[in-house]
């Protein structure tokens, strides 16, 4: 999508976005709580905003109150222009 001039609008995030300290946060929440990624293949690796958005939601359907508090510490590591606003 092509911003208009003078659009103050931030850009989407791309998938090399993601800075490599929040995706290795998010793999290490990953095995910390395999209860919450069952279906996570042991190859799979986070790599764009939108793995680690998933490991937040992960974490909060699947797993208990430590789960959830460490969701919420990675959701406050994505900037803000990151973050879905629907």
């Amino acid at each position: 999508m092509a911003r208009s001039e003078g659009s103050t609008a931030e850009p989407v995030p791309t998938s090399s976005d993601v800075p490599p300290e929040l995706a290795a946060r998010a793999a290490v929440l990953v095995r910390e709580y395999p209860e919450c990624f069952w279906y996570w293949r042991p190859e799979a690796s986070v790599r764009s905003v939108e793995d680690v958005r998933l490991v937040v939601r992960q974490l909060r359907e699947y797993g208990g109150r430590d789960a959830w508090l460490a969701a919420r510490d990675l959701s406050e590591c994505l900037s803000p222009r990151s973050r879905r606003t629907s």
